[in-house]
């Protein structure tokens, strides 16, 4: 589109390539402004983070593949926005994607009549998405954007750039009228924040129309440079349905309305189903995020899933210090002390049963090992892709924070590789990833106490210093029944496993300084094996020193407490002592009866002051 006045008479598919992308980069370029406004549905500040990774999933699939027609077009544009939606806002955005592509049929450009009819299927669209459409939400401002573009052109507009300047005027009115018709946006002195972002959308489409260039991408780290103020400050946070829970469905004939009803059918809220008979996204608040992927299963296949705690998000509002603690669910950690501290978990993935379960949040230890007495099937353990790494650390990257993601060790696991890879993609310079060298109950110690620090005003710097030279407190000790667990998995050696079997005895595994898991020890016999296990670590615990304890265990509950009263006991200096059950993630490689024990000469992170 020219710099100049002269009027346009349609729209082909360069032309829209380069439209969209335009207002893409405005909206990037308003990431952090989009998240300071956002209080509906929920206050978790990260609207403008989730338009942006939808958008830029648009902006990837537009770039892929030869050159395209207008149909074609809006295909990957559709199809892009509901691999990569996020959020609320960001399915909504992909539904209208959706219906702008079933509305452009086979055209091979968009003149002024055209333009009106596709736009407002696309609102249709919107609105055909959401379970509980909302006046006053983004929806309201695609419809009203459409029926100023049918009434203009009813009053014989042909020039497209006429048009949609009268377009983005009612949809930036439409846009200040939402704090009237929402009561929540307007306590909070606020517009919609999906609402907004869909109007800076067309803001950057219109700097196109007017100059004809098109902006770089900004990257992720650079969106605008200032830190809002959220607005969302003193709201509430969620009380019920409490994880926003997304996944991505594939299949021939998807029964897209009737999975709609089906997941209507459950207790939970936010409910937004985008995409055709071939692809679907689902967007829906629950407490239950495992019945939820349970049921859409039931439809097609699952291709992408994600459940991320909302309540977990809103507290970053008052999150204390500047550094956030990221880690994965190896690090069998306390869940008060998650909440108390602020920490953020990346749960890693389990196969079993050909279904991909999310370690602690879609699957619990007690139904894990249901279904591994039941199953023929052993279960499977993966990494955590990139992208859930990517999607924590961009909320917490847009509220401000540095990160450090203390993750299980490198060398029993591509966990590290996959945050490392996040870390790249969104500020390598601001969010760091290190390795602990441990699992379980001693990385989740070594977790602790970086959280503890971060909470008293230690810098990340500082906190990393802390640990690489204090490494060594950080114990780590498995009384293992079964190793043929441990060699299925390729983290014990065959060997290990057959002399054990053959001498009857329980060899105690410990993470070596290079993060491998090694044979410290073995208790012979299996009557009095919980006893010697505690006299082995009674040995390795200083009496002039206090201990922290935490002890984990592979559905042993009984084991795990005789091993807690006889170790507290038998030291007379222990500050904490944590009885946790043992992700199903930890459960695959170690098996049913294992006790796990973490150890930590205990000092506190002591104040810091700037």
């Amino acid at each position: 589109m020219a710099s100049h006045s002269a009027a346009i008479n349609h729209i082909d598919a360069d032309r829209l390539a380069n439209a969209l992308r335009a207002g893409i980069a405005h909206v990037l370029e308003r990431r952090d402004f989009i998240n300071s406004i956002n209080v509906f549905p929920v206050p978790d500040g990260d609207t403008g983070t989730n338009l942006a990774f939808t958008l830029a999933s648009v902006h990837s699939a537009m770039s892929s593949g030869p050159r395209a027609t207008l149909s074609e077009l809006l295909e990957r544009v559709a199809d892009g926005a509901i691999n990569g939606a996020r959020g609320n806002s960001g399915a909504i955005m992909a539904q209208y994607f959706q219906g702008l592509s079933e509305a452009s049929g086979h055209y091979q450009v968009l003149d002024a009549s055209r333009l009106a009819a596709v736009t407002t299927a696309g609102a249709r669209s919107a609105w055909g998405a959401m379970s509980n459409p909302v006046p006053g939400t983004l929806p309201t401002v695609l419809e009203d954007f459409a029926d100023e573009l049918v009434r203009r052109v009813d009053e014989g507009i042909e020039d497209i750039r006429a048009l949609f300047q009268h377009g983005l005027k009612r949809a930036r009115k439409s846009l200040s009228e939402t704090p009237e018709k929402l009561s929540a946006l307007k306590e909070a002195g606020v517009v919609d924040a999906g609402a907004q972002g869909f109007v800076d959308l067309l803001e950057g489409v219109w700097n196109y129309m007017r100059s004809g260039k098109v902006p770089e991408l900004p990257q992720a780290s650079q969106s605008s440079g200032v830190q809002h103020e959220p607005a969302a400050r003193d709201s509430q946070a969620p009380e019920h349905h409490r994880f926003c829970t997304e996944c991505l469905l594939e299949g021939e004939a998807l029964d897209v309305p009737g999975l709609r009803a089906r997941l209507e059918s459950l207790d939970a809220s936010s409910l937004v189903v985008a995409g055709g008979a071939g692809k679907a996204r689902v967007h829906i608040h629950t407490d239950s995020p495992g019945e939820v992927f349970r049921v859409c299963t039931e439809f097609g296949e699952i291709r992408q899933q994600k459940a991320d705690d909302m309540t977990r998000q809103h507290g970053l509002m008052n999150q204390r210090g500047q550094v956030a603690i990221v880690t994965d669910s190896a690090a069998d950690l306390p869940v008060e002390e998650i909440e108390r501290l602020g920490i953020h978990v990346v749960p890693v993935r389990l196969n079993f049963d050909q279904e991909e379960y999310l370690d602690k949040l879609t699957i619990t230890p007690s139904e894990f090992y249901r279904k591994l007495e039941g199953s023929e099937h052993k279960p499977q353990t993966s990494q955590p892709p990139p992208a859930d790494f990517r999607r924590q650390f961009e909320l917490l990257s847009s509220h401000g924070l540095e990160v450090l993601a203390i993750q299980v060790s490198g060398a029993l696991s591509g966990t590290r590789q996959a945050a490392e890879t996040a870390a790249r993609m969104v500020d390598a310079e601001r969010i760091e990833v290190f390795d602990s060298l441990n699992a379980a109950c001693g990385q989740a110690l070594m977790v602790l106490w970086a959280a503890e620090a971060a909470a008293r005003g230690w810098e990340r710097l500082a906190i990393v210093k802390h640990l690489e030279e204090h490494r060594g407190d950080f114990r780590t000790f498995a009384l293992m029944r079964d190793l043929s667990w441990g060699v299925r998995g390729g983290r014990v050696k065959p060997w290990m496993h057959t002399i054990s079997r053959r001498l009857a005895l329980n060899p105690v595994l410990t993470a070596s300084p290079e993060g491998l898991l090694k044979a410290c020890s073995a208790i012979p016999g299996r009557r009095k094996a919980v006893e010697r296990f505690a006299r082995f670590l009674l040995r390795r615990m200083r009496t002039d020193l206090v201990f922290r304890v935490l002890i984990s265990h592979t559905n042993a509950r009984d084991d795990a407490r005789r091993l807690r009263d006889l170790l507290l006991d038998g030291h007379p200096r222990v500050d904490a002592c944590w009885l946790e059950e043992a992700s199903p993630a930890v459960g695959a490689h170690a098996g049913p009866g294992t006790l796990i024990v973490g150890l930590q000469p205990w000092r506190a992170p002591e104040e810091q002051h700037a």
